[in-house]
């Protein structure tokens, strides 16, 4: 098993915590249910546990070590739940706990949506980019159907459930209806209890293990079962300024499975969500936390250095012709940050209140910049929690 930092994605998302800012009608509990509940899990991972398993099957190991540490561990259904693990610690953490048990079964755990995913290493390194590309379509639903599908919500699966029926009701929950299920295998799972997350990463974590994955209809109302298309990878297009240009293309010539097309100020990148969070970090003038030539190799969790703890978090924010400087002040308010701006931007309707739009889905800190900022003309730079804004 692996710890991944998956760089500026999901950096540490389980240690460092996973949070979503929601903005749409000015309405922030989301933000604070997954703040509250990534502080826990912040904790739980940290703590030192002591422990001696000799021949614990592997899925009464996995159920003990989330009961007593409050932890959501989804484990494939391709891994044989019954796996002998000898496994004896002291004092160690919960995260170390779950690397050492893992290497015993040949599998590699990825934080994901607020879980711990152990699995194949395939599926490990294709589900983040699995989850963005399912969520693509729901850039032009209605609002109430992406909010249907993207606000985070505990769920609960009962002992024998049938994941045709899990998907069906999942939809049915959206206020969509599933179709090709039969596509899904025929399968019995034991009870699972999963913190809050979005329904359509829960559809993406339940088909993976069949090497299926889900395609949403623009309206959102319809979500389909369909075979993983390989590779599985997102194509991003770059507005590249001359002064990060040498820093991009250093990052992209490490990415061997990445491809690139179109004016070098204006490539069209096709390659994995984690690595085009390196080429965002490259843009916005900062180093990925296990560097850029670790973009093709294995990934590894690591436990937070407390350097950029900002990285791991993720926003989701819808606002229309709001002025820039309040969304700026309420974020900052939020995250403690420190907004620092330009003398020559006037306090005006022409400056630092001019009327900005953004959408934006599990966006890091820096791409939620972007998107307020850009736009309207402006660039920043960011040194931690230090931003400071200026006239592009």
């Amino acid at each position: 098993m692996r710890w991944e930092p998956l760089q500026s994605r999901f950096i540490n998302s389980l240690i460092v915590g996973f949070c979503w800012l929601t903005m749409v009608g000015g309405d922030a509990a989301c933000a604070q249910t997954a703040r509250s509940g990534a502080g826990r899990t912040t904790q739980q991972l940290a703590q030192p546990v002591s422990l001696t398993w000799q021949e614990v099957p592997l899925a009464t190991a996995l159920d003990r070590l989330a009961a007593t540490q409050s932890i959501a561990v989804w484990l494939d259904r391709r891994i044989d739940p019954s796996m002998p693990i000898n496994l004896t610690v002291a004092d160690q953490s919960v995260a170390d706990v779950l690397k050492e048990l893992g290497e015993q079964v040949s599998a590699v755990a990825i934080p994901f949506a607020g879980v711990v995913y152990i699995g194949p290493q395939q599926t490990a390194d294709e589900l983040t980019t699995l989850a963005e590309l399912a969520r693509e379509p729901l850039a032009k639903a209605p609002a109430a159907l992406r909010n249907a599908w993207l606000k985070p919500q505990p769920s609960s699966y009962a002992r024998l459930s049938r994941p045709r029926e899990l998907l069906t009701q999942l939809a049915k929950d959206a206020s969509a209806t599933a179709i090709d299920l039969e596509q899904i295998p025929h399968d019995l799972w034991p009870a699972r209890e999963l913190p809050a997350m979005a329904a359509i990463d829960r559809a993406v974590l339940l088909l993976a293990g069949f090497d299926l994955t889900c395609r949403l209809s623009a309206d959102g109302r319809q979500l389909a079962v369909v075979p993983i298309e390989r590779p599985v990878v997102v194509s991003r297009e770059y507005r590249v300024v001359p002064s990060r240009a040498a820093a991009f293309q250093e990052v992209l010539s490490q990415m061997p499975s990445a491809a690139a097309s179109g004016e070098k100020s204006r490539p069209i990148v096709v390659a994995r969500s984690e690595e085009h969070d390196q080429l965002r970090a490259a843009l916005a003038g900062r180093s990925s936390v296990a560097g850029a030539s670790s973009a093709a190799a294995p990934r590894r969790l690591v436990k937070p250095s407390g350097a950029d703890s900002l990285a791991s978090r993720r926003f989701t924010l819808t606002i229309e012709n709001k002025p820039l400087a309040p969304v700026l002040a309420q974020l900052a308010s939020q995250l403690n940050l420190q907004i620092n701006w330009d003398a020559a931007i006037p306090d005006t309707a022409e400056g630092r209140n001019t009327l900005v739009s953004c959408q934006v889905d599990r966006a890091n800190l820096d791409d939620l910049l972007n998107a307020l900022l850009a736009p309207a003309g402006f660039a920043y730079e960011r040194q931690e929690a230090s931003i400071s804004i200026r006239r592009q």
